[in-house]
């Protein structure tokens, strides 16, 4: 064989293993990854990974365990993993959607009220500071008060007490935040009718007392408000009577 023709023959060679694709080569020069490991491996692969943060491949293993064996045990453990994940990676919306979407396809497991304490905290870790819209915090009240009602013997209800009363105390402090600020804008008749909601709904907030002060303090101006006015009808039904 002439030293063209072996030329030749290894240039054609380069080309079938490059129209052949890389999984070929890689099939021919090394190992293939296994992707039909059971569903038990895998399971315990993710476990691992989440117990080292390692949070986007406990997904991803975790999601193979429960689209590829949907039906197995380690199924239902790869859905509530899937959403441990996203939440202990902050992904609170994702978490949230995850565990809801576990309590609606499996309403009888024993991991519910799991779900539901999570959903909770999933809106708890949103809330805002006092000065900017509840909307989350009343959102984790309802979760957390849905568990107590469903589940009233969960060992998550202690829990769930202890996040009740940090979310009321955020409500009352976010009202008496509202009712200062139309106090300090001289709003008078909207501050006191804050801090009256605030007095009712809240009747164990500190600053009640406070509150209550300043609603007669609020009461007393818009008093000394009106009363110029009524002096000058006075005056004026005085001066028409002579006239």
């Amino acid at each position: 064989m002439t030293k063209k023709a072996v030329i030749q023959g290894l240039l054609a060679l380069v080309l079938v293993f490059a129209f052949s694709g890389c999984s070929t080569v890689k099939g021919w020069f090394g190992k293939k990854k296994s992707d039909d490991r059971p569903p038990e491996v895998l399971a315990e692969k993710g476990i691992k990974e989440l117990k080292k943060k390692n949070y986007d491949d406990a997904i991803d293993t975790f999601g193979k365990v429960r689209d590829r064996y949907p039906y197995s045990e380690q199924a239902l453990l790869a859905q509530l993993k899937v959403a441990d994940a996203y939440f202990f990676k902050k992904k609170f919306d994702e978490a949230h959607q995850a565990y809801r979407e576990f309590e609606k396809l499996h309403p009888t497991n024993k991991a519910v009220p799991y779900c539901i304490y999570r959903e909770g905290q999933c809106f708890y870790r949103q809330r805002s500071t006092i000065d900017r819209d509840q909307t989350y915090t009343l959102k984790a009240i309802d979760e957390f008060k849905r568990l107590k009602q469903k589940y009233p013997d969960s060992e998550y209800i202690a829990k769930a007490d202890f996040y009740l009363t940090r979310c009321r105390k955020d409500l009352a402090e976010h009202e008496f935040y509202v009712a200062e600020f139309y106090y300090r804008t001289k709003r008078y008749q909207a501050a006191i009718d804050r801090y009256q909601a605030l007095t009712q709904d809240y009747p164990d907030f500190p600053k009640n007392a406070e509150a209550k002060e300043r609603i007669q303090e609020c009461q007393e101006l818009l008093a000394a408000k009106d009363k110029p006015k009524g002096i000058l009808s006075k005056v004026t039904s005085i001066f028409d009577a002579k006239w």
